[in-house]
């Protein structure tokens, strides 16, 4: 739509929104005009007024209908006429109060004009031709008059006069608005316009960031699958010391390489707006001692004593978000590892109430360490942030992990604080607003499964030659047989043949990939319908996990691989499959996600979850 027909759109929605306001207007005119000269003309007139805006409305349906259509050039006509008429009608009853009502109805009748002038100036503005429509019959009324009651109605020539130049003055000033008002309507538009490139752009830019990820996670994940399954095989191995050694340095570079790449997305998924925060029922007491505990050798490396201990009345279970409560924990605890050389870490959890009534839980993590200067204080919580480079070099990390835990403090309308003296030490707060949960047996769930199973016979969907190694490896201590399927329409057409009791499916195959085939195996009819299928991709963003589970699959295992927790899957979806073989797969409970031996289940999960 061209700017000419965007000015009629607009003028045409602006009429709508004010035709109340008109006929009130329109109401109260006649109600003054008949008080000042009586008879039935302000009455005649207020119809003619109504009349003459019910035309107005219908001219203008189209417009207010479809806003962002072109305009005929005979409905542009159209309303221009239809302006034109209900302007004379309109201003019309100030000539009445002219010729009629003395010297109070010609003052009454000027004001009326001047305003009608600048109403229309203010919300015609957008088309030069409607402007014109409105405000030229306007224009005639207030020169005429004056000019006309000389003539016919033997007023003073120097009172005609003075009211003359007072209307061409305001007309004047009237030109300048106009003028000031179309240089800033365009200002305003091209202002508008800019914005929504500017918006246009950033929403690419965006997308572009998320495709990257996303090839990045993916691209990264593979070749740390391999390097992860051969630390973890070669463990199993007969190693010597030095050996023994080079394995963990392994092990130790998988784990920063991960802790970088799930940083980065977190931070990157928090900034779009997309990371969310769950409310579920779960022992709160065990989550924290669990994080906890994930330090203990760490800090017993560096001869640390490292303490948890929460007050008793503090509760067992409560609603909230178990996965980023330990996040954050294991965020806290991190630092103070990495920061404290000697002494102690005391992590504490009490109950309070905060500034908003709420009942809220107070984490504290309180350590000895080499404390934060009020220089570094101040921006603490930035994104990649080590107050100097020294540091970064030095503990190493992102710089993201305090900034990423505020950030989750706040999606759960908590907070984070920290006090700190430099040489002593840092406490850093965590507050969080909770619900105690429907039950307060705060059991932890038992996460072990049972062995004892029949050997299980388990299709492979997988394209790449050295994924597919590491996965008959990890299960071979099993005892379990394996088939091997390059790709999606390999997977169907071996699923058709024999029965499995799992399935392992990848999300980027040849020919056909992981989602479609699974698609596939659940819309044919028989076993492959409940058969459990557990995904096990290197594309483990919130999307590609929520396509996964929408397709149809029972858990989701993201590369690279721990083979405790692939094993301990398999067995859970293979039980349950077993168990009730008739229940839709969609009405699973919600699956299991992996995690690495060596780094906690919330870290490779945290853009899972």
């Amino acid at each position: 739509m061209d700017k000419h027909a965007a000015g009629f759109a607009e003028v045409g929605l602006n009429r709508a929104k004010e035709l109340k306001t008109r006929l009130a207007v329109a109401v109260f005119l006649s109600l003054a005009c008949y008080f000042i000269v009586g008879g039935v003309e302000p009455v005649i007139w207020l119809a003619v007024v109504i009349v003459g805006q019910a035309l107005d409305w219908f001219i203008f349906k189209p417009l207010r209908m479809n806003p962002d259509g072109d305009v005929l050039l005979g409905r542009q006509i159209a309303c221009v006429l239809i302006v034109t008429l209900n302007a004379f009608i309109y201003t019309s009853i100030a000539a009445l109060l002219w010729a009629k009502g003395g010297e109070a109805g010609r003052i009454f009748a000027t004001l009326i004009i001047c305003g009608a002038l600048l109403h229309s100036t203010l919300h015609a503005a957008r088309s030069t031709a409607l402007l014109a429509a409105s405000t030229v019959p306007m224009c005639l009324y207030l020169i005429g008059l004056p000019i006309t009651s000389w003539l016919y109605f033997q007023m003073e020539p120097a009172t005609s006069t003075v009211i003359l130049i007072g209307a061409l003055v305001y007309l004047g000033h009237l030109a300048i608005i106009i003028r000031r008002s179309y240089e800033s309507t365009d200002l305003l538009v091209r202002a508008n316009e800019e914005a929504q490139d500017q918006k246009k752009r950033a929403e690419s830019a965006s997308q572009t960031k998320s495709d990257f990820l996303a090839t990045v996670t993916h691209e990264i994940r593979t070749p740390m699958n391999a390097v992860m399954a051969s630390a973890i095989l070669l463990r199993r191995t007969k190693l010597t010391k030095a050996q023994s050694e080079h394995v963990d340095m392994l092990n130790d570079a998988v784990d920063t390489l991960l802790a970088l790449l799930n940083d980065v997305l977190d931070m990157s998924k928090i900034e779009a707006g997309k990371m969310t925060v769950e409310r579920v029922d779960f022992p709160v007491i065990d989550e924290l001692q669990a994080a906890v505990r994930i330090w203990d050798p760490r800090a017993s490396d560096k001869n640390l004593v490292l303490r948890f201990e929460a007050a008793p009345d503090f509760p067992s279970a409560i609603k909230g978000d178990p996965l980023r409560i330990r996040q954050i924990l294991f965020n806290l605890i991190s630092n103070a590892v990495k920061f404290t050389e000697t002494g102690s870490i005391d992590v504490s959890a009490r109950t309070c109430i905060d500034a908003r009534g709420r009942r809220a839980m107070v984490l504290e993590v309180a350590d000895t360490g080499c404390g934060i200067s009020p220089a570094i204080l101040s921006r603490l919580f930035a994104e990649f942030e080590q107050g100097n480079q020294m540091i970064a070099r030095k503990k190493g990390g992102t710089g993201l992990g305090l900034a990423i835990s505020r950030r989750l403090a706040e999606l759960m309308d908590g907070s984070l604080d920290v006090r700190s003296i430099e040489g002593e030490g840092s406490i850093f707060t965590v507050t969080l607003p909770y619900e105690l949960a429907e039950s307060q047996d705060a059991l932890a769930e038992d996460e072990d499964v049972e062995l004892d199973v029949r050997p299980l016979r388990i299709l492979v969907a997988e394209d790449h030659p050295t994924n597919q190694k590491i996965v008959s490896l990890f299960l071979s201590t099993m005892g379990w047989s394996l088939a091997m399927a390059n790709d999606g329409v390999e997977a169907l057409e071996m699923a058709a043949l024999e029965e499995f009791d799992a399935i392992l499916m990848d999300m980027q195959m040849p020919n056909m990939d992981g989602l479609e085939a699974t698609r596939r195996l659940r819309a044919t009819p028989g076993y492959t319908q409940h058969v459990p299928i557990i995904a096990l991709t290197a594309n483990a963003m919130d999307h590609h996990r929520a396509a996964f589970m929408e397709a149809g699959a029972d858990a989701f295992v993201p590369k690279p691989l721990d083979p405790s927790v692939l094993i301990q899957t398999i067995l859970t979806c293979a039980k349950a499959s077993m168990a009730d073989v008739t229940s839709p797969v969609t009405q699973a409970s919600e699956p299991a996600i992996a995690s690495n031996l060596s780094v906690p289940a919330w870290q490779l999960d945290q853009n899972l979850a």
